[in-house]
């Protein structure tokens, strides 16, 4: 038993070193990728950045494309995590959509560099993922999709959100508008620029455009909205 509690130990400890390394070179990676883009960044590069052989970056990694989507899964999980903790304070199915909106506007506005490499290099590839990396992006997926349908549902429930429309479809607009709202493809931006719109302004129309789209009271605001969501 002694001998297997100091196996325990010490792989324990391997673990945590291998995790540690892991997330410097996802730290590293994120750095270049944000600085120069997805596509002018070498797996040579980034091995040199954090010291590393690129042998020995392989063994973290088997792509820069792995890289990609372990920078997004990362972000995501903090995303969820952090929604699931601020959704708590809504006392109504509303009032946690409206947080769940302005935590998507506050992310955005937090996360610039992130949001610009996802939307640009974010959809070709998606269109190569691999399987391994396809799960976890699922997964991941279903972790945040049933919050916003159990806040519908609840809303419908206690009279804050509106019912005449399927609380699955609802909860997938709100999702799909926010999303998009907060980070679309760079040519949205530019389109933006080019017709003297400041994108933070349009961003910031969000709430006052869909939280009044499914309140049960079509006249309720989101006066209360920073309120709500500072709690």
């Amino acid at each position: 038993m002694e001998i297997q509690g100091k196996i325990m130990v010490v792989t324990g400890r391997q673990q945590r070193k291998k995790e540690k390394r892991r997330n410097e070179i996802l730290d590293a990676a994120e750095r270049l990728f944000y600085s120069k883009g997805y596509d002018k960044v070498s797996m040579d590069e980034i091995a040199q950045e954090v010291e590393l052989s690129k042998g020995a970056l392989y063994f973290y990694f088997k792509s820069k494309d792995s890289l990609f989507f372990a920078i997004i899964s990362r972000k995501w999980t903090d995303f969820v995590e952090a929604m699931i903790e601020k959704m708590s304070y809504g006392k109504t199915g509303f009032e946690k959509i409206q947080i769940m909106i302005q935590w998507f506007i506050e992310y955005s506005q937090e996360n610039p560099g992130y949001n610009d490499m996802a939307t640009t290099f974010g959809p070709q590839l998606f269109q190569r993922i691999d399987p391994e990396n396809a799960r976890t992006m699922m997964e991941l997926s279903m972790k945040y999709m049933p919050l916003v349908h159990y806040a519908v549902r609840e809303g419908i429930e206690d009279g804050s959100i509106r019912n005449d429309l399927d609380p699955i479809l609802l909860g997938m607009y709100i999702q799909m508008i926010s999303l998009n709202v907060v980070a679309p493809d760079p040519s949205i931006k530019n389109s933006f620029k080019a017709q003297g719109i400041s994108y933070d302004t349009y961003v910031k129309m969000l709430p006052k455009f869909l939280c009044p789209a499914i309140s049960r009271s079509p006249e309720k605001k989101c006066d209360n909205q920073d309120r709500t969501f500072q709690q």
